[in-house]
């Protein structure tokens, strides 16, 4: 009976966590789904509670990851266990820091949760999707506390609430009336930090303003993945862009989006193609600016080109941050004589933050392509260079018609908000659409049925810009050392105890 009470445990936490990301986005339910599974662990050992946490953390992925079996279905499965092991060593936490004072240990819990999180988003090239705070994307006043605590800081507050709630449900079913007393004085801190939240929020909205906006149309070709590199669909694809890039072009945008390698094949391969498009760019006289692959010295680029309105080439920019797998394969130096029966060929990855301007505009924007715009580190690289306004240009094809876009999109909104800027987004089947500086979704491109994902669309909307950096842009580690502060402070606190 105990072991079906905390699989029990498990599978709800992770039942209610999942549902709390897209599509069902019930977002509320983040701030007690852990609640369950704080249960299953806090009767445990070390060993015990790392095996409940691995598995809850799996079922919590596998569920919100899940559609990586479009992909590779080894591959989803070992990430899923990969990440699972975040959980599973907070949970060691947990045993270990039971031992503290309850506010201290509240605090100290929080913070490890959280500094996992950042270390999975660094670590291995690093994998921030499905945090705690990405949850909580749609409740815009509280999130606005990114732009000074990160997004990390959001995951905090909502671990911080699900470990207040625990501990309130633990000392009401055991009758701990002697903690009462601690236990409100707790409450009452909490409670102060998410009124603080809201009130900044609320502030935030109240006071910002961007006096200057700019015009943009995205194209969504919606390309199946199946045919999107077979030469003899090339120029029908080409010629569905066109024709798209016309309709968008109604709207009078002063720049028009592509979604990521657009153009199928090696640019320099492609000439009549490009030629077609920088006619196109000239006749609507507007500028364009699309995903290409390009090759040079015998290394392949996955690239962003500006067409500007005379249909000549302005500005490249090259993927910086390439995917495992995907655009490169991790360790190749030492499998030495097994590269030649493996068929990826690796990208080479850029180096420069190159910034973009429209027909020589002092309004400049960088481009993020692929997942590049749910990285913290390239946005504030980005934005410290001068970027007012951003464009991502991407293709989520390979998951099919799943969640999988809209977990896309939710990382990208936090980061819009932690560094209060525009971006603007182009993907091959959607989700494509705009997001301006307060995370607020201002249009994305659907049919006549509201569908936004694998429809061919377009959308146009002026996109506001922003050239002050947040508090977070500046100082980006500051919440970071906080949390890594207050965990040395648990163990001190322990360790004096044992001393």
């Amino acid at each position: 009976m105990s072991f079906l009470k905390n699989l029990a445990g498990c599978v709800l936490s992770a039942f209610l966590l999942i549902i709390s990301y897209p599509q069902i986005e019930c977002w509320q339910l983040a701030w007690v789904a852990l609640v369950p599974v704080l249960f299953v662990i806090s009767t445990k050992t070390s060993g015990k509670a790392f095996v409940w946490g691995l598995l809850f953390g799996f079922l919590f992925f596998f569920g919100t990851l899940g559609w990586l079996i479009y992909v590779t279905y080894p591959g989803a499965i070992l990430l899923s266990l990969y990440l699972a092991l975040y959980p599973a060593f907070f949970a060691l936490g947990f045993v270990y820091f039971k031992r503290l004072p309850l506010t201290p240990r509240v605090f100290v819990l929080s913070s490890l949760w959280t500094v996992l999180e950042i270390v999975r988003a660094s670590l291995f090239t690093g994998f921030g999707w499905v945090t705690l705070g990405h949850s909580q994307y749609k409740n815009l006043f509280l999130i606005q506390i990114a732009d000074i605590v990160s997004l990390y800081g959001i995951s905090f507050l909502v671990i911080l609430v699900n470990l207040v709630v625990f501990e309130t449900l633990r000392a009401v079913f055991k009758k701990q009336e002697r903690i009462f007393g601690e236990l409100r004085g707790l409450q009452g801190i909490v409670l102060m930090l998410l009124i603080l939240s809201l009130v900044y929020g609320l502030w935030v909205f109240k006071t910002i303003r961007f006096p200057s906006t700019i015009k943009v149309a995205v194209v969504q070709p919606n390309i199946p993945q199946k045919i999107k590199w077979e030469d003899r669909y090339m120029p029908s694809i080409v010629r569905k862009t066109l024709d798209l890039t016309d309709k968008a072009a109604q709207g009078h945008p002063d720049i028009i989006l592509w979604p990521e390698t657009a153009l199928p094949g090696i640019l320099s391969e492609q000439p009549a193609y490009l030629e077609q498009i920088q006619l196109k760019a000239l006749d609507l006289k507007t500028p364009i600016i699309m995903g290409v692959i390009i090759q040079s010295k015998n290394r392949y680029y996955n690239s962003a080109i500006l067409l500007g309105k005379d249909g000549k080439i302005k500005g490249r920019y090259d993927k910086i941050h390439l995917v495992p797998f995907g655009e490169f394969l991790p360790l190749r130096p030492i499998l030495g004589w097994l590269n030649r029966y493996i068929g990826l060929e690796d990208f080479s990855s850029g180096t420069k933050y190159t910034l973009f301007s429209i027909d020589h505009s002092a309004h400049k924007f960088g481009v993020l392509i692929c997942f590049e715009d749910t990285l913290n580190d390239l946005w504030r690289n980005f934005t410290k260079a001068g970027g007012e306004f951003f464009m991502n240009m991407t293709n989520d094809a390979w998951f099919m018609d799943t969640k999988a876009p809209f977990i896309h999109l939710q990382g990208a909104v936090l980061e819009c908000v932690a560094n209060k800027r525009s971006l603007v987004r182009a993907a091959n089947t959607g989700v494509s659409g705009f997001i301006d500086p307060l995370g607020r979704i201002i249009g994305l491109a659907q049919d006549n049925k509201g569908k936004k994902t694998f429809v061919e669309a377009v959308a146009i909307a002026d996109v506001p810009l922003n050239n002050k950096m947040t508090f977070y842009t500046k100082l980006p580690s500051f919440f970071t050392y906080i949390c890594f502060v207050c965990i040395l402070w648990g163990v001190w606190i322990l360790r004096r105890e044992h001393a």
